[in-house]
């Protein structure tokens, strides 16, 4: 019976182990095609490899890996980076402090600024999960910049936190490219998402 219980608690974790169809990228110049499982968390500090689908699973530090691409069921392919975060200033938003952590995260869309998502899974138990957070980067810099929370519910911006999100903007473009700030709308960010920001930075910023 003990046997049959501990059966149905790993079950679920069984079944929700899937490796991808994947080329991985490393800091150094090489490259691995084989698959991968995607990280449970973004801050995982280690991705799990297989040269071949039945193979022997290697791991490789997040420290180690530029970035990684997989091919998921609907044959398209999804581009993750390992992301540097940085810290912004409590009262002034515009002190700007670059740190050593990286997290997986997903491009959403990069151009002259940059957008990226870390996804968290939904846990039945907790009811936790289930949504993300969005970064920005600028142009020239090697990380990211908390932008807003989303939900399960698709790529848009809680629109709730527009106040927190136009400070945060403010800080980070104010000085680079005020005309990009007063384009922004809360009506236009709601119903195209956060990749209007990149279409609206690159028509308005040199």
């Amino acid at each position: 019976m003990k046997k049959a219980v501990l059966f149905l608690l790993l079950f679920p974790l069984l079944v929700s182990a899937k490796f991808y169809k994947a080329k991985i990228n490393f800091n150094d110049g090489t490259s691995k095609n084989g698959f991968i499982e995607l990280p449970e968390y973004p801050d995982d500090s280690k991705i799990k490899f297989k040269e071949e689908e039945d193979g022997k699973t290697e791991k490789y530090k997040i420290d180690d890996v530029s970035n990684f691409e997989i091919t998921n069921d609907k044959n398209e392919i999804v581009k993750y980076i390992s992301l540097k975060l940085a810290d912004q200033g409590t009262f002034d938003r515009k002190k700007i402090k670059p740190g050593d952590k990286k997290i997986w995260a997903k491009i959403i869309i990069e151009g002259k600024i940059s957008i990226y998502a870390a996804y968290y899974a939904y846990n039945p138990a907790s009811k936790t999960g289930g949504g993300g957070t969005y970064y920005i980067k600028r142009p020239n810099e090697d990380f990211g910049l908390y932008l807003d929370e989303f939900g399960n519910n698709g790529l848009s911006v809680c629109m709730n936190c527009y106040t927190e999100l136009k400070k945060t903007l403010k800080a980070y473009f104010e000085d680079s490219c005020p005309n990009f700030l007063e384009k922004i709308t809360k009506e236009d960010l709601n119903k195209k998402g956060v990749t209007y920001l990149v279409e609206l930075y690159e028509l308005n910023c040199k």
